[in-house]
């Protein structure tokens, strides 16, 4: 089963994810700052991570490498709200898989998440 965590300090937006994800079978585990997402990854060891890239401790674009250190197959989608300046592109020069706006739509999670249980069953 695939493991993703959820690192979002807004609690409404995290959990509604969570439900979403949870809806595909998949397995989901949360966090909502830097320091718990660390503690959470290191025991969960997810496969992918959605990353919100404002956190009230360390933004996630600072929180990435951490996790890439620890694990380097790990896939990171940063999310964000419609505030903050950050592109894909920007994202994928970090390394990162992908990158979704504020708010995440079902249709779109769904959409990714689809794409996601495809690309794991073709390995």
């Amino acid at each position: 089963m695939i493991k993703i965590m959820l690192v979002d300090d807004e609690v409404y937006a995290r959990d509604n994810m969570a439900r979403i994800i949870q809806r595909k079978g998949f397995f989901v585990c949360c966090a909502g700052d830097a320091d718990e997402a660390l503690e959470v990854f290191k025991k969960e060891n997810p496969d992918i991570i959605f990353l919100d890239l404002m956190l009230p401790d360390l933004d996630g674009d600072h929180l990435f490498p951490y996790f890439k250190e620890i694990n380097p197959s790990v896939s990171i989608y940063f999310i964000t709200g419609s505030g903050i300046v950050f592109t894909e592109e920007k994202a994928k020069e970090l390394g990162a898989a992908g990158y979704m706006q504020k708010p995440v739509y079902p249709e779109d999670l769904f959409k990714l998440l689809e794409e996601i249980k495809s690309a794991n069953e073709a390995k």
